[in-house]
C-alpha cells in the first residue's frame, strides 16, 4: 500500500509539472566537464530507413544509427556546422541543413517524416542527474498521431478517471524535464483529448534513481500506426 500511495504521489507531482512545460526549447544545457564543444546525437525516426549515418562537415561522425535507436554523442566546436544524415544502406542524403551552435551544451538532432523544410527536430538535453530522483521528458515525432495526449500514471489507473499529464504534446515539440520519485508508471498516448482513442501503451516502465530519460514517440517502422515509444537515457 505505501508504495502505491508512493506512485500515485510521485505521478500527481509529474503531472503537475509536466502541465506546465514549455514546448520546442532549443537552448543548450551545459555539461560539467571540461569541454568547450557543443555535444550532438542524433536519434533515428526515419521510417524509410533501417539505419542512418549521421555526418557534420561532411564527414561521417557516427554510422548504423537503427530506427528507433540514438548514436552517442559528438563533439562539434561551436560555430556553424554542416549537419546531414543519409541512408546507412543506400547512401541518400535525407536531410541537409546547417546549423549555428553558439554555446557548450548537448543536443539531439531528431530525423523524422513531416518535420517541415528541415526534416528534424533538434532538442536541447540535460543530462545532469538528480540524486535519489529520476527525470524525464516525452518527444513527440510521430506524424501519423498528430498532436496527442499522455498520461503518466500508476499501472492500475483507468483513464476514465484520469487527468493528462500532457493535454496537448503537438507533433515536432518536446516537453520540459520534470523530476519525480523513481517507481513502475504506464503511460499511455491517445488522440489529443480523446482518452477512447490509446494510440500507444507502455504497459509499467520503471524509472530508476539517477536516471534521465527521454520518451520519443515516433511512427511505426515502415510508416504511419502503429505508433512505437523509444525509452532512451540521455546519460552524457
Amino acid at each position: 500500500m505505501r508504495t502505491r500511495l508512493a506512485i500515485i504521489a510521485a505521478t500527481a507531482v509529474l503531472t503537475a509539472s509536466l502541465l506546465g512545460c514549455e514546448k520546442g526549447q532549443t537552448n543548450g544545457f551545459l555539461i560539467s566537464g571540461t569541454s568547450s564543444d557543443a555535444r550532438v546525437r542524433v536519434f533515428n525516426a526515419v521510417t524509410t530507413s533501417a539505419a542512418v549515418d549521421f555526418l557534420v562537415d561532411g564527414q561521417i561522425a557516427a554510422s548504423g544509427i537503427a530506427f528507433g535507436a540514438p548514436s552517442g554523442y559528438v563533439s562539434v566546436p561551436l560555430g556553424n556546422h554542416r549537419l546531414q544524415i543519409r541512408s546507412a544502406s543506400i547512401g541518400t542524403i535525407l536531410v541537409d541543413f546547417t546549423r549555428d551552435f553558439t554555446s557548450a551544451g548537448a543536443f539531439s538532432l531528431i530525423p523524422a517524416p513531416g518535420l517541415g523544410q528541415s526534416g528534424a527536430l533538434v532538442t536541447a538535453d540535460d543530462p545532469t542527474p538528480t540524486a535519489g530522483q529520476t527525470r524525464v521528458r516525452l518527444i513527440n515525432v510521430a506524424a501519423a498521431a498528430g498532436p496527442v495526449s499522455v498520461y503518466v500514471t500508476a499501472p492500475d489507473v483507468d483513464l476514465t478517471s484520469a487527468t493528462p499529464s500532457v493535454p496537448i504534446l503537438p507533433f515536432g515539440a518536446a516537453s520540459d524535464y520534470v523530476t519525480t520519485t523513481p517507481g513502475t508508471y504506464r503511460i499511455r498516448f491517445t488522440r489529443a483529448g480523446s482518452p477512447s482513442e490509446v494510440l500507444l501503451d507502455t504497459g509499467g516502465v520503471t524509472f530508476g534513481a539517477g536516471s534521465v530519460r527521454s520518451l520519443v514517440l515516433t511512427d511505426s517502422p515502415g510508416g504511419g500506426l502503429p505508433t512505437t515509444m523509444s525509452n532512451i537515457s540521455d546519460a552524457s
